[in-house]
Parts: structure tokens; sequence; C-alpha cells
């Protein structure tokens, strides 16, 4: 779960979003923890891929997909904690399209409640969720790994830290592609843009005490991903607005202990 899970609900649908024409990126804040999922596509192709559908997300993504003409190809998944995984595994099923996950992980796809260090009856009991996995789908991802959907590469970068088998991607050669999202400022991509599930927020990072979670390599990771980047960088994180590299690296306490440690 990210930091910013206990902020005010915002509630947004499909039609709320503007129009998308040719490559686009949408994003809504899902669920009771308002976690980002993002549909990222090309309407010429008529092809998208789906980054953390969380709670909601199996009546949200469907809408999402119809308004921007697309089928999705396949699911990216940034880490395996619950709010970002709750909508798979319907919409994988519904979708016939794999999962993507790296190892690390595979533990919490297992068990979310897991990562709460709690028992597998807590889903039912405190979510009323019968968790029933499409572990047939799942496929691995690796660091350094490029992955293709909709004609767009994305660059996988393990990132441990808030679980083990974080990642992040980086989506390349959407320069001034739309972007529209009901949390965010942007309304255009930069040339790669990060989709960096709660590895990094804005003016925040991830939690790391979590069951497996280790805080000397979140701020490891934050080096090794975020720093190197580009100062215009668009950073689409996990929950919260949108924010960008050169914003965080001004601003964010967390990213200055981080980068004092390296």
């Amino acid at each position: 779960m990210g930091s910013l899970a206990d902020g005010p609900r915002i509630t947004a649908t499909a039609q709320e979003l503007a129009p998308v024409t040719d490559r686009f990126v949408l994003g809504v804040p899902l669920g009771r923890w308002q976690t980002n999922c993002f549909v990222v596509g090309d309407r010429a192709a008529a092809s998208a891929v789906v980054v953390d559908p969380g709670e909601g997300a199996a009546e949200a993504v469907p809408a999402m997909l119809a308004q921007a003409g697309v089928a999705c190809e396949a699911i990216l998944l940034t880490h395996g904690h619950l709010d970002h995984v709750w909508g798979v595994p319907e919409l994988a099923r519904e979708l016939d399209v794999p999962v993507l996950l790296h190892p690390e992980d595979r533990w919490i796809w297992d068990d979310p409640a897991a990562a709460f260090g709690a028992p597998p009856e807590l889903l039912e009991q405190q979510f009323g969720l019968t968790w029933d996995p499409p572990t047939e789908r799942l496929r691995e991802v690796t660091d350094g790994q490029d992955v293709t959907y909709a004609g767009i590469t994305f660059r996988v970068e393990h990132n441990p830290g808030h679980t083990p088998g974080h990642v992040t991607y980086l989506g390349r050669g959407l320069a001034d592609v739309p972007v529209s999202f009901a949390l965010g400022d942007a309304d255009a991509a930069t040339a790669e843009v990060l989709f960096s599930g709660d590895l990094i927020f804005a003016g925040s990072v991830g939690r790391s005490d979590f069951p497996r979670g280790s805080t000397s390599d979140l701020f490891a990771s934050l080096v090794r991903t975020v720093l190197p980047l580009q100062d215009d960088t668009l950073i689409l994180s996990g929950h919260g607005p949108d924010t960008t590299v050169g914003r965080e690296r001004a601003t964010n306490p967390f990213l200055h202990q981080a980068a004092s440690r390296s």
C-alpha cells in the first residue's frame, strides 16, 4: 500500500476523462486505497496495456478501453500488494491476457494477506474478497528486460524495498502523447515516462515496513532508477498526483536521503 492511501477519496469515470487520439495515457485512482490504474495504448493499433488494476478496475478498465477504442494486450504489475492487483483475476480472464509480475513477489500473488503479516482468511473477513488468482496467466519479468505492447516499449527495472519483487516500467517514445489523469497536472507525456508504482510518489516514497520490505533496498532502488533519469521525465505513481524527476530531485526529502547514502 502507498503512503498516500489514506488521503481523500476521489471518484472518476472513464466518461470524465478527456478524449484521446492515437497514442495515449489514461489514469484514474480506484478503490478504498485510491490506487492509480493506467491504460497506455495506441488507437491506431487498437491496442493497449493496463498497469496496476486495483479495486474497482474490473469495472473501470473495460470502460477506459472502450472509450479509447482499443483492446488490452497485457496487464503490467509493479508489485503484488492487494491494492494493485485486486482487479487482476477478473480482468485477466475477461480480457484473455497475460499478467506480468516479478517472481520475487510471487509469494504475495499466492497469498495477498501475507503482505500484511495476516492469515489468508483476512481477505474474506475484512474485505469480502475471495482470492482466485489466474496463475496460469503469470509471466515473469526480469531486471533490464524490455517488453513491448501496443507498439510501446517499457524497460523493466527491479526496485526492491517496498516489496522484494517491486519493479518500475519506463515507457519510451511517448513525447507529447496526451495524458488524461484525474489527479494530474501534466497534459502531455515526456519522451520517457516512469510508471513508478510505490517506489516514489510526489514528495514521498513507498513504505518499507511491510513484511519483506527494506529501507536500505528502497533507497538503493531510488538511486539506481530515479536519479539517473532526465529532470523532465514524467513520473506516474501508484498513489497521488503526477510529478517529475526534477521536482522530486529538488524537493523530495527521501530522495535526498537516499542520494546522501549512495
